[in-house]
């Protein structure tokens, strides 16, 4: 307790005793019949109860008055009265001092960009809300291998892809890869294949196949084909020509792998030049072609598997980059913030939007919630035990309440003492 704090009971303890001293002295005859001191008595007295009667109506806002045998009522104020006070408390700080009028009040004079500014022009504070964005960016992360994502990602590349319209462009660019010489190694791939195959005897059925369906055609042409057919196969051996036909497939396609001037190569190439520059000048035949490509592409695409594996790879690699301050992410994520605040600093009218928006987001938000005001009020109350609320009143207003003693003490005693004079004069 601070030294104020004890006025009140400094001063009742001064009249008490002031008018015990006169009274005894007096009793025992020290002193006289003396005005002088029949008046200071009476000051004394006066003094004495009105700071007692100022001592109880203060005591019994914050406790209860013991008494022997019965309780006085009106007294432990705070505790009896609480509910109402509660209700009270929360109701001037709900509709009176955060009404939504007031709050309108003084939002209109907040400017939410420069405090934003003033605070974030310390290093340490942009690093917290890189330290911050990081984070959200580290959680939102950890989705991205979901097959919601993949599913919804494939479904947006086959709407994007099924309505591009490609061939000019598509002709524009083939034509240039075609001109650098890019086909070269598509040739080497394919003919590469393609003999490997051959070696591999995956040719020799088809070959024989379309060796058995040709005689068969001709057979069907008439009487003379069809016995010159049957006579030719009592001496024509399907497993030795069909062996031929791919030994020569195979040849060529290693001639057209290993002779990057091989005429086929040339052939082809001018066959998708041609097609090249009529997806240019805009062919409708070429178009056909390419749109079926295009759409059996999208059809058939598994698009979803090759981009749940980018997205994994993805998500690893913004991991590693959002967990390590110094990585190319963090430092692209701090240049970006100083960015922003150099043209928030340097525009007015950004400024000015921004202080608009924010003042009109809170104001609906207090409009629209007013009443958790009052609930957080009730709550913050509801959660103090009777003591601890008298203790915080009486922290904040007890030692000012002292002075009412002190003056209850001191008016009481220059009423006591006027009194005294009244009433000697009149007598």
């Amino acid at each position: 307790m601070t030294r104020k704090n004890h006025l009140g009971t400094i001063s009742l303890l001064v009249a008490s005793g002031g008018f015990a001293s006169l009274e005894t002295l007096r009793h025992l005859q020290v002193l006289g019949p003396n005005l002088s001191w029949s008046i200071l008595q009476s000051g004394f007295e006066a003094g004495m109860i009105g700071g007692l009667a100022d001592w109880f109506a203060v005591s019994a806002l914050f406790r209860p008055i013991p008494t022997p045998r019965f309780r006085i009522p009106h007294t432990n104020l705070l505790v009896e009265k609480r509910a109402e006070l509660s209700a009270g408390i929360v109701d001037m700080v709900q509709n009176r001092w955060l009404s939504p009028e007031t709050l309108a009040e003084h939002l209109g004079r907040l400017r939410a960009s420069a405090f934003i500014l003033e605070h974030l022009a310390e290093p340490k504070a942009r690093a917290q809300v890189v330290a911050a964005t990081r984070d959200l960016l580290g959680r939102l992360t950890g989705s991205l291998d979901a097959p919601e994502i993949a599913g919804f990602l494939d479904r947006a590349l086959r709407d994007q892809l099924s309505g591009l319209e490609l061939g000019p462009v598509f002709g524009k660019w083939l034509l240039a890869r075609i001109e650098q010489g890019d086909t070269a190694t598509l040739w080497d791939f394919l003919a590469g294949t393609l003999a490997g195959s051959a070696e591999k005897g995956d040719f020799s059925q088809p070959i024989r196949a379309m060796l058995e369906a040709a005689a068969d055609n001709y057979k069907n042409r008439g009487f003379w084909e069809r016995m010159k057919a049957s006579l030719g196969e009592l001496f024509f051996d399907y497993d030795q020509l069909t062996q031929n036909i791919s030994s020569a497939f195979t040849r060529t396609l290693r001639d057209i792998q290993q002779d990057p001037r091989h005429p086929l190569r040339s052939h082809l190439d001018a066959q998708l030049q041609g097609f090249a520059q009529r997806l240019i000048s805009g062919d409708p035949e070429a178009r056909i072609v390419l749109d079926q490509l295009q759409r059996r592409l999208v059809e058939h695409a598994e698009l979803a598997p090759l981009l749940a594996r980018i997205l994994g790879r993805l998500q690893e690699t913004l991991k590693a980059q959002l967990a390590d301050p110094d990585a190319h992410l963090s430092r692209a994520l701090e240049h970006l913030l100083e960015n922003l605040l150099r043209e928030l600093q340097s525009e007015p009218d950004t400024q000015a939007r921004l202080d608009a928006w924010v003042r009109q987001t809170i104001l609906d938000l207090a409009q629209r919630n007013h009443g958790v005001i009052g609930e957080m009020v009730a709550g913050s109350l509801a959660k103090l035990s009777d003591g601890d609320l008298v203790s915080q009143i009486e922290d904040k207003v007890g030692a000012d309440l002292q002075y009412i003693r002190l003056n209850g003490a001191i008016v009481g005693g220059i009423v006591g003492a006027l009194l005294a004079v009244l009433k000697t004069v009149m007598t």
